[in-house]
């Protein structure tokens, strides 16, 4: 089998390792984590006027909580490693991203007012305690549903080259005239309800750390709705940079597959092969943090 296919997508692969590489990951994550802290201290500020009655308390709990979402996005999470690896493996249009990306976003901040709200005022536990229910449960959830993702984009691209080979093989015995290999919407994802469904739903399975540190507080000080709203403003923080990782993927793909025509073997191939990297990227960073 010819090998020329991969050059774009090694190509594009060996860039954006290079890039990765040069940033400093580490102080951006330590810059990232102390920036969290002062925001954490303004929320917890913000509210506690809002409790004595100010008037732009509430304006400034939300302006600090969605700033806190962009900040919190820059760090570590699995939110942007399942969204641009994602992005990278499939075919979806930018459009359904930014669908995908705010609904993840909004669905994460759903999950926070839902839970909270039914521990603390449904089962009347205390709020710290139900904070440290999700963190104990919740999160391994997540990154196994992400992982199981993973797992599956890699299990596609692996089922199209072998579909592919199977197809050569065909070509060779068989004069039927028509094609044996997969189709264009066999090596994209991302393309139906339940794709958009199971990767909306393994991002929100995890409330953000963030958001609940918001509404424990917002409970105490028995102004849960406000807290409501600082948390779903939060969301929108962090969909605005997810979004660029996920156009980032989206944009990479777009450059690999540059000058190949639409359903050829080469654009099949790569999609495949982009498959099994991107999947690979979210099971590895899945299987990683749940060990640690």
């Amino acid at each position: 089998m010819r090998l020329s296919w991969t050059i774009p997508g090694t190509a594009v692969l060996a860039v954006g390792f290079l890039l990765w590489a040069m940033v400093p990951w580490f102080e951006l994550s330590q810059w990232a984590a102390a920036q969290q802290r002062e925001f954490q201290n303004a929320m917890a500020r913000a509210l506690r006027a809002i409790r004595d009655g100010e008037p732009r308390a509430l304006w400034l709990l939300c302006s600090a909580t969605a700033a806190y979402g962009v900040v919190h996005a820059i760090g570590p999470g699995h939110g942007k490693v399942l969204l641009g690896g994602a992005a990278f493996a499939s075919g979806a249009t930018f459009r359904r991203l930014a669908v995908l990306t705010l609904a993840s976003s909004l669905a994460q901040s759903a999950t926070a007012i839902l839970l909270i709200g039914a521990l603390v005022f449904g089962a009347r536990m205390g709020a710290g305690d139900a904070a440290d229910l999700t963190e104990t449960w919740l999160a391994p959830l997540s990154l196994a549903a992400i992982g199981a993702i993973g797992a599956l984009l890699i299990w596609r691209g692996l089922r199209s080259f072998g579909r592919l080979m199977a197809e050569q093989a065909d070509d060779h015995s068989c004069g039927c005239g028509h094609s044996h290999g997969p189709s264009v919407q066999d090596v994209t994802s991302l393309g139906t309800f339940r794709d958009a469904v199971g990767l909306v739903a393994s991002i929100a399975i995890r409330p953000c750390t963030g958001a609940l540190f918001v509404l424990v507080i917002a409970a105490r000080f028995d102004a849960f709705a406000a807290g409501c709203l600082a948390v779903l403003t939060m969301g929108l923080g962090t969909a605005s940079f997810n979004l660029i990782v996920a156009g980032g993927g989206s944009l990479a793909r777009r450059f690999a597959l540059a000058g190949q025509s639409a359903g050829s073997d080469n654009v099949l191939r790569l999609s495949a092969f982009f498959h099994i990297v991107g999947g690979g990227v979210i099971l590895t960073f899945s299987a990683l943090t749940l060990l640690a």
